[in-house]
C-alpha cells in the first residue's frame, strides 16, 4: 500500500524522495551512538528524529518485500549480512533530511490537496470504484499505519517533491546532448580485421645467460614457492575402521534371511488388459478367443489398438486389482484368460515375455552382507572410539601411537594453503579439505588440535613441519623460466607485429595484401555498433579501437586470448539522422532529462550532510534488528 505513495509521486524524481535513492552513510557520516538521543529515537537529523517505530515498520515491510522477492523468510542474520538495516536506515535519514529542510522553509501542504490525493489513491478503491473509508482503515491497519501517521507520511511526501520540483524539475537536457548520444549508440561500421596468431612468431631461439637472469629477477614473484606444511592425519569413518572379517557366516547368514527380499529379483510378465464396458460383451470377446480369434483382433474388434492394453512388463505387486493380478500370474506366456471381474470393470488379459524371478545365491552376496553389517557395527562404536582417542591425546599418546593400537594408519600430506603440493599440483583425498587446511595454517608444530567433524566421521590432525615460503633459486626453475621467457618474447614480437601491420595499413597498403603475405582470412564485422555483441574472435578492446576513429582508421590491440593480436580497419561509418519528433528520439530525450534532473537532486542532498549530518542511537537500532 504505501507503496502507491512512489506511484503517484510525478516522475523518477519525487521516487528518489521516497525511498529509490540510498544515500550512502559514507555520504552522511553517520556517527555511532551519542548522548542526547532518547531512547525511542533511532537516529536524528537536523532537528528532525527518526523514531523507534518509524525505523522498526520501514525495516518490517523490507524484509517483507525482499523475502518476496528471493521466495523464503529472510531471517534477522540474512538481513544483516545482506546489509538491509543499513539500506533501510539511509532511506530514512535522506527523507528525514529533506524533511528537516521543508521545516525550515516552513513548506505546507494544504488540507484540500492531501484530501484528494488520499481519495484518488487506487490502493483506496472499493468495489464501487470510488475510495471507500472503511477500506482504507483497513489497509492502514494491515500495514501497521493509524490515519494520523498515514496522513502525515503523505504530507512529508508532498513536500519532499516540493523541493525536488524546485532544484531539478524543470532542468531541461540540451538538444545538442541528446543528438550527440543518439549519434553514439546508433552510429553503425563495417570493419575488417585479421587475428594474428602467435605461430606467426616462429623462433625466438633461447635466451642467454643474462637474458634468463634478467627475466627471472623482474618476474622473481612467479617463482615464489608459498609455504609448505607437513600434516599427519588420523581419520576415523565408519569406513576407516570396518572391519568385515570379523563378522562369521552365521551372522551374515542370519541377515540374509531376515532380509532375502533384497537379494531376490519378483517375476515380471508383459501383460495386456482390455476392458469392456459391460459384461455381455466382454463375454462374447472371450467366447472369440475360444473360437480361435487372436487376442489382437478381439482388440481390433473393439475399436480399439494392441498399444492401448499394454500394461508394459510389470511384477505384481504394480497391479493393484488383486483379481487382475491373480489372472495375470496364473496364465502361461502366450495365453489370454477368462474374463475377469475387476475393480474397474470386466476384463480379459493376455501374458507374454515371462521373466522368472530369481534368488542371489548366499554365497554371491556374503561379502557384501559381511561388508555393510561391519560399516552399521562402526557407526554405532565410533562415538566410543572417538572417545577413546581423545582421553589417549588427553594422555600424551601421538596420532601414531593411537593408530598403531587401533590398527588404524596415519596419512601424511604435505601442502600449501590451497591444497598443492611443492609443484603446484592438486593433493588427492585430503578429508574435510576447507576446514582442514584453515585449520591446520592457523596451527603451529607441536599444537594439541580439537579433531575436526568430517560426515559421519572424525578427523584428528597434527602440523609435524613448517618449510616457510620462500623466492626459488634460479638454477631449480631454470627451465620454467625459460619457457615463460620464450612465451614473453613470442606475445612482444606478436605485439610489435600487429602494431607494424596497421602502421603499414595506415600508409597505403591494404588489408588484403597484409593478409596473403601472411596467409591469413580477412574477416568482416558488419553494421557494428558500440552496443551490439561484436563476433566472437572480436575482443572487447578491438571493438572500443574500431570506434576511436574515422572511417580507414586502423588499429592493432590485443585478441580474444592474450596469444592473438587484432589488426583492424575502419571500412564504413553509418550515422541514422536525429529526428526530433521521433518518440524513439523523444524517449531517450526524456530519460537524459530525468538522469540530469536525478543528479542535481542527489548533488543537493549530499550538501545536506554539510549543514545536519546524522547521529545514530546503535543501543536502539541494533535492538530493532535483532543484533543486541
Amino acid at each position: 500500500m504505501l507503496d502507491s505513495m512512489r506511484k503517484h509521486a510525478s516522475g523518477p524524481v519525487a521516487k528518489v524522495l521516497i525511498g529509490i535513492l540510498i544515500i550512502s552513510f559514507g555520504v552522511w557520516g553517520i556517527a555511532g551512538a551519542l548522548s542526547g538521543i532518547g531512547t525511542n529515537t533511532v537516529a536524528t537529523v537536523g532537528n528532525t528524529e527518526i523514531s523507534v517505530a518509524a525505523f522498526d515498520r520501514a525495516y518490517r515491510r523490507e524484509l517483507q518485500s525482499v523475502s518476496q522477492q528471493v521466495g523464503t523468510q529472510v531471517t534477522p542474520d540474512q538481513a544483516r549480512a545482506f546489509g538491509l538495516p543499513n539500506q533501510v536506515l539511509a532511506r530514512l535519514v535522506t527523507e528525514a533530511a529533506l524533511d528537516d529542510q521543508a521545516e525550515s522553509l516552513a513548506l505546507g501542504v494544504s488540507q484540500d490537496t492531501l484530501v484528494k490525493e488520499i481519495a484518488a489513491d487506487p490502493s483506496f478503491k472499493g468495489p464501487a470504484g470510488t475510495f471507500d473509508r472503511a477500506y482504507f482503515v483497513q489497509v492502514l491497519r494491515a500495514n501497521g499505519l493509524n490515519e494520523d501517521d498515514y496522513v502525515l507520511e503523505r504530507r512529508n511526501v508532498e513536500r519532499r517533491k516540493q523541493i525536488a520540483d524546485s532544484i531539478s524539475g524543470g532542468a531541461t537536457m540540451p538538444a545538442v546532448l541528446a543528438e550527440a548520444l543518439h549519434t553514439y549508440q546508433t552510429e553503425a561500421r563495417t570493419i575488417r580485421y585479421l587475428v594474428l596468431p602467435s605461430s606467426l612468431i616462429t623462433d625466438v631461439g633461447e635466451p642467454t645467460s643474462e637474458q634468463l637472469t634478467t627475466f627471472y629477477n623482474d618476474h622473481k614473484a612467479d617463482w615464489r614457492r608459498p609455504e609448505l606444511r607437513e600434516i599427519a592425519l588420523l581419520s576415523v569413518s565408519p569406513e576407516d575402521v570396518a572391519r568385515p572379517s570379523d563378522i562369521d557366516d552365521a551372522s551374515a547368514q542370519k541377515a540374509y534371511d531376515a532380509d532375502k527380499s533384497q537379494y531376490s529379483t519378483p517375476e515380471a510378465r508383459h501383460v495386456y488388459q482390455l476392458i469392456f464396458s459391460d459384461q455381455s460383451t466382454a463375454e462374447a470377446a472371450a467366447a472369440s478367443l475360444k473360437g480361435g480369434a487372436s487376442f489382437e483382433s478381439v482388440v481390433e474388434g473393439a475399436g480399439k489398438k494392441l498399444v492401448d492394453t499394454d500394461l508394459g512388463v510389470v511384477t505384481r505387486d504394480k497391479l493393484i486389482d488383486a483379481k487382475v493380478a491373480d489372472a495375470a500370474f496364473s496364465l502361461p506366456s502366450g495365453g489370454t484368460s477368462d474374463v475377469v471381474v475387476g475393480s474397474f470393470g470386466p476384463v480379459l488379459l493376455k501374458v507374454t515375455d515371462i521373466t522368472p524371478a530369481t534368488v542371489q545365491p548366499f554365497d554371491s552376496v556374503k561379502a557384501e552382507i559381511k561388508k555393510n553389517l561391519a560399516l552399521t557395527a562402526a557407526r554405532n562404536d565410533l562415538g566410543t572410539l572417538r572417545d577413546a582417542i581423545e582421553d589417549a591425546r588427553a594422555g600424551g599418546s601421538t596420532l601414531q601411537e593411537i593408530a598403531t593400537k587401533n590398527k588404524l594408519t596415519v596419512k601424511t600430506i604435505t601442502v600449501d594453503q590451497s591444497g598443492n603440493n611443492a609443484d603446484g599440483q592438486p593433493v588427492a583425498d585430503i578429508p574435510t579439505k576447507d576446514a582442514l587446511l584453515k585449520a591446520a595454517f592457523e596451527s603451529d608444530v607441536g599444537i594439541d588440535n580439537p579433531y575436526l567433524n568430517n560426515g559421519d566421521g572424525v578427523v584428528w590432525y597434527a602440523v609435524t613441519s613448517i618449510d616457510p615460503a620462500h623466492d626459488r633459486p634460479l638454477d631449480e626453475v631454470k627451465d620454467k623460466v625459460a619457457a615463460a621467457w620464450k612465451k614473453a618474447t613470442i606475445a612482444d614480437q606478436l605485439v610489435a607485429k600487429a602494431k607494424d601491420t596497421a602502421a603499414r595499413i595506415a600508409k597505403g597498403e591494404t588489408l588484403d595484401a597484409i593478409a596473403d603475405q601472411l596467409k591469413l582470412t580477412v574477416e568482416t564485422d558488419a553494421n557494428q555498433t558500440r552496443g551490439s555483441k561484436p563476433p566472437a574472435d572480436f575482443s572487447a578492446d578491438a571493438l572500443k579501437a574500431a570506434f576511436a576513429g574515422p572511417k580507414g582508421h586502423a588499429a592493432a590491440v590485443v585478441g580474444v586470448t592474450p596469444d592473438q593480436q587484432i589488426v583492424l580497419q575502419v571500412d564504413e561509418v553509418t550515422e541514422t539522422p536525429f529526428v526530433k519528433n521521433d518518440s524513439t528520439q523523444a524517449s531517450l530525450t526524456k530519460q537524459l532529462a530525468d538522469a540530469m534532473q536525478n543528479d542535481l537532486l542527489q548533488q543537493y542532498i549530499a550538501e545536506l550532510q554539510n549543514q545536519l549530518g546524522a547521529k545514530v542511537n546503535q543501543q536502539a537500532l541494533q535492538r530493532v534488528i535483532g543484533a543486541s
